[in-house]
């Protein structure tokens, strides 16, 4: 297929004549659906034999654009993005399309020219909200829609036809996956930042399903978990961005086990007996109470042989590390480095050895100790 297309438009191109409308369509449509699969690879070779053949419109030309930059040819991206814009302005006035709109504003907002874009997005949704054009019915249109609100900064239109897109989107063949990343990305953060925690878990959720999701979707979806208390799957969540960024992922390492402990020992406060909620802490408060818990469960655990007071005294201790944990998510969450104070601090080995919560007999004595006589 993909060389029979080649070779028909190259005959066309070689003598200068312009393919028939009707003979383009399933050049166009292929190359187009070539480009909504993120193939642009082969999507860039289509575009450029239907360039080569004087069959390009606006629409095309920004995909071209895209490709080559894509493939890293900066150049030959800068001179589509120039064509296209040229083509695009000229299209406009006359397009009943959302299409066109849709591209000039990705255009203006590639050359940096923010107002431009958004002048572009106020005339188009303009009309749609005016009823000069119909309301958008595919999805792939509900998704343009959204992307000119948000050119607008208007989050509330923009969710809402964001989330329409996402639901209509068929991404069984891989096509509409990049867009339906980029809604679920917009849907999750807004939501994240309101905060409206659940919005946000279902929207990074499904944007980790469907592949794609950066080590930062991964945080702000463990984050969420632990706002909604979904402690085990925000732990899975925190694994992931270690996977993602080993290197750089000791506060997820840390966050992780916290969130796996939370899951075993749950429910967890949400705040000390008698004071303020951990949601309302500084990050000094936080600091101060973790280090006081952290010395409470080491004082209350050694020297302790009496199985009855060890049982008591096990059961103070989850009570402790209940506290100690719920303070630490907190702290994780707000993303103000857990693992750097837990080792300056020198509690770690409470985030990490579920040993260190059991209570102990006091420890051996070392070589310099007096021992008892064994005569």
């Amino acid at each position: 297929m993909r060389q029979g297309i080649s070779s028909a438009l190259a005959v066309f191109a070689l003598a200068g004549l312009a393919l028939a409308a009707d003979d383009l369509g399933p050049v166009k449509e292929q190359a187009v659906r070539l480009y909504d699969q993120g193939k642009y690879g082969e999507a860039q070779k289509t575009l450029v034999d239907l360039d080569n053949a004087r069959a390009h419109d606006g629409p095309l030309l920004y995909r071209l654009f895209f490709c080559e930059k894509a493939a890293g040819h900066d150049d030959s991206a800068r001179k589509a993005l120039e064509r296209a814009q040229v083509t695009l302005e000229d299209e406009l006035g006359a397009s009943p399309s959302i299409e066109v709109a849709f591209y000039l504003a990705n255009t203006y907002t590639n050359l940096g020219r923010a107002p431009d874009a958004k002048r572009v997005a106020q005339d188009a949704t303009g009309k749609i909200e005016s009823g000069a054009i119909t309301a958008p019915k595919s999805a792939i249109a509900m998704f343009q829609v959204g992307k000119l609100y948000q050119d607008q900064g208007r989050q509330t239109e923009a969710t809402t036809y964001y989330t329409k897109a996402v639901d209509a989107f068929d991404l069984t063949d891989g096509r509409y996956v990049g867009n339906a990343r980029w809604a679920l990305r917009y849907l999750g953060t807004n939501a994240f930042a309101q905060p409206d925690f659940a919005a946000a878990e279902k929207a990074l959720a499904r944007l980790a399903e469907i592949g794609g999701a950066e080590a930062v979707d991964w945080e702000k979806l463990a984050e969420a978990r632990v706002r909604l208390g979904q402690y085990a799957s925000a732990a899975e969540a925190w694994k992931t961005v270690v996977k993602l960024n080993p290197a750089d992922a000791d506060d997820a390492r840390y966050s992780a086990r916290l969130a796996a402990t939370a899951a075993v020992i749950a429910p967890l406060p949400s705040s000390p007996p008698g004071g303020k909620p951990f949601t309302s802490m500084s990050q000094t408060d936080l600091e101060a109470f973790v280090k006081a818990q952290s010395q409470a469960a080491i004082a209350a655990q050694t020297g302790v042989t009496d199985p009855k007071l060890r049982a008591e005294t096990a059961s103070k201790l989850l009570e402790t590390r209940r506290l100690f944990i719920a303070a630490c998510l907190e702290y994780a969450v707000r993303r103000y480095g857990i693992r750097e104070t837990a080792f300056r601090e020198g509690y770690a080995v409470l985030i990490f050895q579920d040993r260190a919560w059991e209570p102990t007999p006091n420890p051996e004595p070392t070589d310099g100790e007096a021992t008892p006589s064994g005569s």
